[in-house]
């Protein structure tokens, strides 16, 4: 009975260990992804990417602050033909997280 139990408090154990490290694995990756897009708008590349990248901001919730004022500093670094519609993308990106509430 007690090799019963002590087998069942190892599974257990194992499988929180396991779900905690698939917690802070997503974390991590997550964090990545958000780098990755941020990393994407500071170099040269596709309007119609960079456009795609900021609306990607949107999903991440929990970075509201940083993005509500990176999309109010960054059309001063926007310039070009396409511009506008960069532009407009960061004003709404920016209106998005303005209008909801703070995660």
């Amino acid at each position: 009975m007690v090799g019963i139990a002590v087998s069942m408090l190892t599974l257990a154990g194992s499988a929180v260990a396991y779900v905690v490290r698939l917690y802070l694995d997503t974390r991590t990756h997550r964090r990545d992804q958000f780098f990755e897009l941020m990393k994407f708008l500071d170099s040269p590349g596709p309007i119609a990417a960079k456009i795609g990248a900021v609306y990607q901001l949107r999903n991440f919730p929990e970075h509201r602050e940083f993005i509500i004022r990176f999309c109010a500093a960054s059309p001063q670094f926007v310039s070009g033909t396409a511009a506008q519609a960069l532009l407009a993308e960061f004003a709404a990106t920016r209106q998005h997280f303005e209008k909801s509430p703070p995660h």
